[in-house]
């Protein structure tokens, strides 16, 4: 009777999965229609499974657009609040340390990480104006790692970063950031003036520091730009320092 009993179940199931393979062969519609059938059959089926993963990926999105909504929101609100910081500085006259110091305390209480470089060009400044080039010039280097386009004010930030180095008596330091200006500038087709400065800057400071073969490059990269924009000072400027290069 068992060996029986299982042969039984075991016809039924095959004839279950006949009669379920069949269900839509006397179906006449279109494929269209054809799908859709299936589709609203499978949702009958499977209603609670189904249920459950749509209503899992609403609570998933509902966390995410609310995750991107609460960081903007923080955003506007450390926007506002820096710009009435700065408005009290220059309404109250404050001096400059402790206009640095408010600043470098809002940098360190903001979450969202989107005013860095706001706040970095304003910490540069201000401590390029108390003398403080060491300081200015490692936080216009901070900003300008943190950008990527547009490439120009990437590399105006190395660019006035190696000024404050160089003022720092940092020649090593100097000499990298305007060799970086330089590249990152060299792709453009235009602003061959600000180019040719970069160039003369890093083949100047080469030569200071003794790398006489990249000065000499970098400064005939200078003479050769065309275009008014340039600039004839600059041009001479390189001449000068490659005749000196050619009698060293």
């Amino acid at each position: 009777m068992d060996k029986f009993h299982k042969k039984n179940i075991i016809e039924q199931k095959k004839q279950a999965e006949l009669i379920q393979k069949d269900e839509f062969a006397d179906f006449e519609g279109s494929k269209a229609e054809l799908a859709f059938l299936k589709f609203t059959h499978f949702l009958a089926k499977n209603r609670k499974a189904v249920f459950i993963s749509l209503t899992s990926a609403i609570i998933v999105l509902a966390c995410v657009i609310g995750f991107f909504e609460y960081r903007q929101y923080l955003f506007e609100k450390e926007t506002v609040t820096l710009e009435d910081l700065k408005l009290t500085h220059q309404k109250a006259n404050v001096s400059l340390d402790a206009q640095i110091q408010s600043l470098e305390v809002f940098l360190q209480n903001q979450s969202t990480g989107r005013m860095e470089l706001r706040v970095w060009k304003d910490l540069s400044k201000l401590n390029a104006e108390k003398g403080d080039f060491g300081k200015a010039a490692t936080y216009l280097e901070d900003a300008a790692k943190k950008i990527d386009t547009p490439k120009e004010i990437k590399a105006l930030y190395f660019y006035i970063a190696g000024n404050y180095r160089e003022r720092e008596k940092n020649n090593a330091k100097s000499l990298e950031n305007y060799k970086i200006a330089a590249s990152v500038i060299e792709p453009a087709r235009e602003l061959n003036g600000f180019k040719a400065w970069s160039y003369y800057q890093a083949g100047r400071l080469s030569y200071l520091t003794g790398d006489k073969s990249s000065a000499k490059q970098y400064l005939e990269k200078a003479v050769k730009l065309d275009g008014a924009e340039s600039g004839e000072d600059v041009k001479l400027l390189s001449s000068y320092l490659l005749l000196k290069l050619g009698k060293n």
